[in-house]
């Protein structure tokens, strides 16, 4: 029974259509990424999945199809989604205040955050800090309690910080994503439900898609998971379990998710169906607030066009891995890239495949 069951896990593996496979493949190999996963599907079926490469360069642990890998700052897609969920409830809504919220803030918080939104933090145009390096992280001050009240105090301390404000002379990207923002909205979200972010992950997303979110490293929760790589002290090298490199929990709701493909697929599935007017957890309207409400970023999505097609992404940026989400809208066509990779060529790698398959699909 149980070689029965191996040879089934298989089967979607040795199925994998060979040119986008060796295409993947010759990406991993020539940017150097230790292992890769992608998949094309609609919002009912799955096109092509594939997989190459390893769990940890330079060993012969070969990645698996349900291997689960953090997707970084895509977790922004899924803190957007609670928020529509509930909104739909009625505990909340897009144009509710932070300090409607948290009203005894208001003593102490900077006047430029008065009037911020669930829909400005969520679309980050809230100026709040953008908090997007590894030292800014170690430096947030301590805090004790539950994970709700920590990121409370997080709240209450970035609303006292200088914001974050956009320079068109300086160079700089228009579309700044804010670490602190994302952070900040999700501890609007457990206020008014009375739920930890972690909780209402399980509650809103896992139990009623049958898909299993979940919080930091891979390898901090299954040791056989792929590891995460960079480029650290002069060698590309993965990071081992015990690594010094933990993320703090407070920040979980910008960048700190993992998942394993197939499941990543289901979440993308659900919100593809709900774009389209199909079955999903909620309705059409809310889910074209969320990829397309406001023009080049909305709720967890940057959005455009692809040609002449409605398109919907998110790069996940994280320091040991790299993922890329798509949704191209009237084509029914959504896409994932991910890899064990934090750096540059990890980055690109993700991208030069996410347009392979883009070329191939766009085109039929």
């Amino acid at each position: 029974m149980k070689r029965l069951l191996t040879i089934l896990t298989l089967i979607p593996i040795l199925c994998f259509p060979q040119s986008i496979l060796r295409m993947a493949d010759s990406v991993r190999m020539t940017r150097g990424i230790p292992g890769m996963v992608y998949a094309a599907f609609s919002g009912d079926s799955v096109f092509e999945q594939g997989l190459c490469g390893s769990r940890e360069v330079g060993t012969r642990k070969s990645i698996q199809y349900r291997d689960r890998f953090n997707i970084g700052t895509n977790a922004a897609a899924f803190t957007a989604y609670i928020a529509g969920v509930l909104i739909e409830k009625k505990k909340i809504d897009w144009t509710t205040k932070l300090l409607d919220v948290y009203p005894e803030a208001k003593k102490f918080a900077l006047p430029v955050y008065l009037k911020t939104t669930l829909l400005d933090l969520l679309s980050n145009q809230s100026h709040a800090p953008l908090l997007t390096t590894m030292d800014e992280w170690f430096r947030l001050p301590a805090s004790d309690g539950s994970i709700v009240k920590q990121r409370r105090d997080f709240t209450y301390f970035m609303l006292r910080q200088k914001p974050f404000v956009y320079n068109p002379l300086g160079g700089g990207q228009k579309i700044n994503f804010s670490y602190a923002a994302f952070t900040m909205a999700a501890s609007m979200l457990e206020k008014v439900s009375g739920k930890s972010w972690e909780t209402l992950v399980d509650d809103l997303i896992n139990k009623p898609l049958g898909i299993s979110v979940k919080f930091g490293w891979p390898a901090n929760t299954d040791s056989s998971a792929p590891l995460g790589h960079w480029q650290q002290a002069g060698s590309f090298h993965a990071e081992q379990k015990n690594t010094w490199l933990q993320l703090s929990g407070i920040l979980n709701p910008s960048h700190n998710i993992n998942i394993s493909l197939p499941d990543y697929i289901v979440f993308m599935q659900e919100n593809l169906n709900g774009l389209l007017g199909k079955k999903a957890h909620l309705t059409q309207e809310t889910f074209q607030y969320l990829h397309f409400g406001i023009l080049d970023y909305a709720m967890g999505w940057n959005n455009g066009s692809l040609e002449e097609y409605s398109y919907s992404f998110h790069e996940g940026k994280s320091p040991l891995f790299d993922c890329r989400a798509e949704i191209i809208k009237e084509k029914n066509l959504g896409i994932i890239v991910m890899c064990n990779s934090g750096d540059h060529d990890g980055r690109g790698g993700v991208l030069n495949l996410c347009r392979l398959i883009e070329e191939k699909y766009l085109k039929q």
